[in-house]
């Protein structure tokens, strides 16, 4: 049988589980709406098969058709639909909303069903990536992955204990400022309660995925610190944040990421000057 129609090679069998850590990420954000980082947890892992499907691939050389279409059905699934749905049980939590029903008032209709939007742009996101060929060493906008890590990340803020910050702590050998774990609570609770916060995240990353903005990937034509300055000062940093604030920072090192990249952008349009 030809390759591209080979269902279950190695690279199609990680997207597969791609695939079903998305969907185990739905069943527990709707059965579990109390404990929604497990759903996010279940996103973090398919972004791990999501990485690894692709490197596999480039490496035994075993590229696929399918494995493309089989990679995007999956990536609308974990990084479209799920997050989605994370959404729309924090909306449910923000709005003070026990379930979701047509006997709500219009206005609170229409921000329950806003998550939708995610679903829309990363299912335009990702037939334009299938279909453009300008994407081959960086995306034209917002990669569905990174738009999904911005929401998963979110249960996770909101469940994060300033006293796990023993690195951080141990690195000032002091206890934590008042004013710091003040900022932390504050940020939590400003998540937790503010709907339009949700609102504008979705439309906004939404737009992000669809809007033709040059945005680094992390697929290198070769590894010169030179030619990848960009990316690397972004490792790096993302690396010192994570060290300190854990998964406390997740959601503002993808902010940091769009802003890295639109100021790649904006450097490259003054260089050609």
């Amino acid at each position: 049988m030809n390759n591209d129609l080979k269902y279950f090679t190695i690279p199609n069998i990680l997207t597969l589980f791609n695939l079903i850590a998305g969907s185990f990420a739905i069943f527990y954000a709707f059965e579990m709406s109390d404990k929604l980082y497990l759903a996010s947890l279940f996103i973090f892992i398919a972004l791990i098969f999501d990485f690894l499907d692709g490197f596999v691939a480039r490496l035994l050389k075993s590229e696929s058709k399918i494995g493309a279409q089989l990679d995007s059905l999956s990536d609308l699934v974990s990084f479209g639909i799920a997050p989605a749905v994370i959404s729309f049980q924090m909306l449910k939590y923000a709005l003070e909303i026990k379930s979701f029903s047509i006997d709500l008032a219009f206005v609170d209709i229409i921000i329950m069903i806003s998550p939708i939007l995610l679903i829309v742009a990363a299912a335009l996101r990702l037939a334009k990536f299938n279909s453009d060929d300008r994407q081959s060493s960086s995306f034209m906008g917002l990669a569905t992955p990174a738009s999904a890590l911005f929401f998963a990340s979110l249960p996770l803020l909101n469940n994060f204990d300033p006293d796990n910050l023993i690195i951080l702590k141990t690195w000032l050998d002091v206890n934590l400022p008042f004013d710091f774990i003040l900022a932390i609570i504050g940020i939590q609770v400003y998540i937790l309660t503010i709907f339009w916060f949700y609102v504008v995240s979705i439309v906004v990353f939404s737009i992000l995925q669809l809007v033709d903005l040059p945005m680094f990937s992390f697929k290198f034509k070769d590894y010169s610190f030179s030619k990848n300055k960009s990316k690397y000062i972004f490792i790096i940093i993302s690396f010192i944040l994570l060290i300190f604030l854990q998964s406390f920072i997740i959601p503002f090192i993808v902010i940091i990421y769009i802003l890295f990249s639109v100021g790649d952008d904006i450097g490259a349009l003054f260089g050609k000057k």
